[in-house]
């Protein structure tokens, strides 16, 4: 059976449309009293999801006892599959219902699921202030003398505040352009 398409589609958003896994989570807010009600709805939502083509599964995440929203986690094989529940009309039929008890919903889309995992593994490590402080005046110092060094001497007849700002700018655009590209290279090596 191939896949197509249903209703109206702008060729322009192809590139939007995912050929890997598409996870959506939807946090909704019920309306007061009407959790039961929504209760047995997402158990309707999650019975007709499980039979609709392309679907790898779906789940409820309940608010902690403070209260908060209902999460709805879902997941299709990509996201032509996916484009086909949202245009379908089982899916139009359960969203009818859930108008009287659902007052407001957020949806996210993540494609792929790689980056739930390899995010996480890619963060610098917690380290102390001061070690931070440290570690970012070693980067910043060899730069500061080499602006004493070749730019301060051309730059004397100035201005204090003009040789400042010549000298922050630079030391600046050094930092962000050449060290920090470089520090990131050398910490996603450290966490391979």
């Amino acid at each position: 059976m191939a896949l197509a398409l249903s209703g109206p589609f702008d060729t322009a958003q192809l590139p939007r449309i995912a050929p890997e896994p598409v996870t959506i989570t939807v946090a909704r807010t019920v309306a007061p009293g009407r959790e039961v009600e929504y209760e047995a709805w997402t158990k309707d939502v999650i019975d007709v999801l499980s039979k609709f083509h392309g679907c790898l599964g779906a789940g409820v995440l309940h608010p902690g006892p403070d209260g908060g929203d209902h999460q709805f986690v879902f997941r299709f094989v990509d996201g032509i599959h996916l484009r086909e529940w949202e245009r379908s009309p089982q899916r139009a039929t359960l969203m009818d219902r859930s108008r009287d008890f659902v007052t407001s919903e957020r949806i996210t889309r993540t494609v792929g699921v790689e980056n739930f995992f390899e995010l996480p593994d890619r963060a610098e490590p917690k380290r102390s202030l001061w070690r931070r402080i440290a570690t970012d005046v070693a980067w910043v110092y060899p730069i500061g003398i080499a602006s004493s060094l070749v730019v301060a001497p051309r730059i004397t007849e100035l201005p204090l505040e003009v040789r400042v700002v010549i000298s922050t700018l630079l030391i600046t655009a050094v930092m962000r352009l050449g060290v920090g590209p470089l520090r990131s290279k050398l910490r996603a090596k450290r966490t391979m």
